[in-house]
């Protein structure tokens, strides 16, 4: 699910790719736990793209009309803005942190800035930093979506579910067809309600649209459909939507890095952590970076080894 930014979605399609910062996290979750793992089926599906001409470019001319002195600041700072979404969607964080400080520095209402340094900050585990860059960002522009989602989930895992409920409340609203607001409100609820959760669950999914992938998750989640079944509707839904063999690549990759990460959701929720870890560890294999499902399965590996 590539929810963090409106802009950053434009730029999903381009910028899958690598696997060095996924293997590290991969490498450090696995030696929390111990050393029989499960088989997590499909993984021989996934590849990753290596292909990264296309984004060197990109950040190459950001680069050169950065330095360019016929642009103003405000327009450095959209530069700067697209320079760090770029190294974000290349999973390169740290560098994309640093063109999203240049780019408020530049332009202090930056909306988009702020929402960016919020996911760097709730990535490094610092919630209060990641608390006041969403309220930034919804003091600045009321509508922006993905700041509620993304302040309500740094909220989930700074365990305080309660009161990301409202926010997570406030993101379904824009789009109550969209399965995973009702997914991850139920996460919130379900932390402290169990029960409550179930009966929104039931009562939400009857909204969601019966023939899309997000559905079949939320279908998974309700119990109505096996893991395995899961993983065979992720890889059917990539085959049915796309036409040609790299997009349907592209496509799997991405269903199985959303289909891992509820999986190990719902082990961890049985207590099962060794079996969570090993999904958890699978949807960071799939290196699709700019899915909130990736960046978030390695604080859930931190949460499993508490």
């Amino acid at each position: 699910m590539n929810y963090l930014t409106n802009t950053s979605r434009l730029f999903s399609n381009y910028f899958k790719i690598g696997l060095l910062f996924s293997l590290v996290w991969i490498n450090s979750g696995c030696a929390t736990h111990s050393t029989t793992h499960t088989a997590v089926p499909l993984l021989e599906l996934i590849e990753p793209a290596s292909d990264t001409t296309a984004q060197q470019i990109a950040v190459k001319r950001l680069s050169d009309l950065i330095e360019d002195p016929e642009f103003a600041p405000d327009q450095q700072a959209e530069l700067y803005l697209q320079r760090g979404l770029t190294y974000d969607m290349l999973g390169l964080m740290h560098l994309a942190y640093f063109d999203f400080l240049y780019a408020i520095e530049l332009k202090p209402d930056l909306a988009e800035a702020y929402n960016m340094l919020g996911v760097y900050y709730l990535r490094q585990t610092e919630y209060s930093r990641s608390y006041e860059s969403f309220d930034a960002v919804i003091e600045l522009d009321s509508q922006h979506e993905f700041a509620y989602l993304n302040r309500a989930i740094a909220l989930y895992y700074g365990d305080r579910a309660k009161l990301a409920e409202k926010d997570f409340e406030s993101f379904y609203r824009f789009n109550p067809q969209d399965a995973f607001r009702v997914i991850w409100w139920y996460f919130a609820k379900s932390s402290y309600d169990p029960a409550a959760a179930i009966e929104q669950l039931n009562r939400q999914i009857t909204q969601l649209p019966d023939d899309s992938w997000g559905t079949q998750i939320a279908l998974y989640v309700k119990g109505q459909l096996t893991a395995e079944q899961l993983l065979e509707q992720a890889v059917m839904y990539s085959q049915k939507n796309e036409n040609s063999a790299q997009n349907i690549n592209q496509s799997i990759n991405q269903n199985l890095c959303e289909a891992y990460f509820y999986i190990a959701k719902q082990l961890a929720a049985q207590g099962k952590k060794m079996q969570a870890a090993d999904y958890f560890n699978a949807a960071l294999k799939t290196a699709v970076f700019e899915f909130v499902e990736y960046r978030y399965a390695h604080l859930e590996l931190q949460r499993l080894s508490r």
